[in-house]
């Protein structure tokens, strides 16, 4: 039996709209809770992008690439994308281009 709290693996984690430093306490504490399954992060609602949460979400793809398990970013909103680039951070050192 699964309890309520407990994410399922597939369902995407949804991040907040404020990834600033009074949301990294809650981001690394859900990141954890899904350590050793498969990974997505939806990006598409993030409006501000702050250098703390940026460095978990990096640390984290390393610790799942370590780990040999799936870690995906999609959907990343223009403001994502825009804070990762104000912080010197390659695109695709989080989000994953597809190849067509």
């Amino acid at each position: 039996m699964t309890e309520p709290d407990t994410p399922a693996d597939d369902a995407p984690l949804d991040l907040p709209e404020r990834m600033d430093f009074a949301a990294c306490e809650t981001l690394a504490a859900r990141l954890d809770d899904r350590r050793g399954a498969r990974l997505c992060l939806q990006a598409g609602n993030v409006g501000f992008l702050g250098a703390l949460a940026a460095e978990i979400l990096l640390r984290a793809r390393q610790e799942w690439q370590a780990d040999g398990t799936a870690f995906d970013l999609i959907d990343p909103s223009p403001d994502f994308l825009k804070g990762l680039a104000l912080l010197g951070i390659p695109r695709n050192a989080l989000v994953q281009e597809d190849i067509a």
